[in-house]
């Protein structure tokens, strides 16, 4: 017994001075009044990690400079009710993003996906619903899934992937690396551990929303993560089984992407297999894939140049439509180009959201043009 105690002892010991530390961190941040995110707009699904919670009415208390009211519906979506099946004389587009796109912090009416609605019901002479699935934290990982699971079920006629260049490619390689449920490999039933972490994460919600430590603690290590995984997306993709035979230099300097963003990487051979795999699910839902280019404001006035070529070749050679507003966003004055981003210099401004819908409408316009595959 008194091994017993005295291996207690020291357990005992680390347990309160873990505890102390915990509260009299808890009481340092609510005496300062250290900022706190909100976070009960987020539940977890066991397949596609964070969604939405359904009918909910919050305040983001503060979450990208805003205080708005976002509501969702039954579904878990920031937007609108939308019956499952599809009204007659109606265009139905499933729009898949980030937290961009899902806009929280914007007012409905001022979003690029409103916006869209708006002036395709007008050149279409049909009502154009746009179903906004996006979700804050997602990449196209995640984003196969919310159409495998939700909206596919809505009969969607064309499919939008609102593409993030700021982080979509190296957060697919974070989900892979997290062993998260693999799109790739029709992973989508959830395991019993899956179903269990859910219920953890409830737990873990409510310490979010009521403890300063914990929030403060937990956005710590979010972002050593984030730091882990951008070192991770820069690692180069294996070399093939054959060399290829030495070329010469070229005569002009190869431009010198970030190393996360080099066509070659690990990171983007994910991401190209993802948006062929997103292109075959679409595709199975009897309706056709448009890819949407979204990019940070560092991507438009830094000399640092991703492969935009690369990729639109990709897109081309996989018959997959694409909408670009870079070129007309690029050519904005330097004052115009930060009055598109909030703070962040990330997340669209109303007059982001305006221009950028303005610059990819005569794509998209041109892409309803065409007959859905299997309508």
């Amino acid at each position: 017994m008194s091994r017993l105690r005295r291996a207690a002892i020291p357990v005992v010991l680390i347990g309160c001075s873990v505890l102390f530390f915990f509260l009299a961190l808890e009481l340092v941040l609510r005496t300062i009044d250290s900022p706190r995110r909100e976070a009960r707009i987020l539940c977890l699904d066991a397949i596609m990690g964070n969604v939405y919670c359904p009918d909910l009415s919050e305040r983001l208390d503060n979450m990208y400079e805003s205080t708005l009211l976002v509501a969702t519906n039954s579904e878990g979506m920031a937007d609108r009710a939308y019956p499952r099946a599809k009204p007659a004389n109606t265009i139905r587009i499933a729009l898949l993003g980030d937290s961009v796109t899902a806009s929280l912090y914007t007012a409905q009416d001022k979003k690029f996906k409103a916006l869209w609605e708006k002036a395709l019901t007008q050149s279409t002479g049909k009502t154009v619903e746009i179903m906004n699935f996006a979700v804050d934290g997602t990449s196209t990982w995640e984003q196969i899934q919310m159409l495998h699971l939700r909206a596919r079920h809505f009969q969607p006629d064309y499919v939008v992937l609102s593409f993030f260049w700021g982080n979509d490619v190296w957060n697919n390689s974070a989900s892979l690396d997290k062993g998260r449920p693999n799109p790739l490999k029709d992973e989508y039933t959830a395991s019993w551990v899956r179903k269990l972490q859910v219920k953890h994460r409830k737990s873990i919600r409510w310490l979010w929303n009521n403890s300063a430590a914990f929030q403060f603690l937990d956005t710590l290590k979010t972002r050593v993560e984030t730091n882990m995984d951008y070192k991770r997306a820069q690692q180069p993709a294996a070399p093939p089984p054959v060399a290829a035979p030495p070329t010469a230099p070229p005569a002009v300097p190869v431009p010198q992407y970030d190393p996360a963003f080099a066509w070659d990487s690990e990171s983007w051979k994910l991401t190209r297999q993802l948006i062929v795999k997103l292109k075959a699910e679409t595709e199975q839902s009897g309706a056709r894939l448009l890819v949407f280019h979204l990019p940070m404001y560092d991507q438009l006035v830094l000399p640092k140049p991703l492969p935009y070529a690369e990729f639109k070749r990709f897109l081309d050679d996989k018959a997959i439509a694409n909408a670009d507003p870079f070129d007309a966003l690029s050519g904005l004055a330097p004052q115009q180009k930060r009055a598109l981003f909030i703070g962040d210099a990330v997340h669209l401004t109303d007059e982001g959201h305006r221009l950028v819908a303005e610059a990819s409408l005569p794509a998209l316009k041109k892409f309803l043009q065409a007959p859905t595959a299997g309508k």
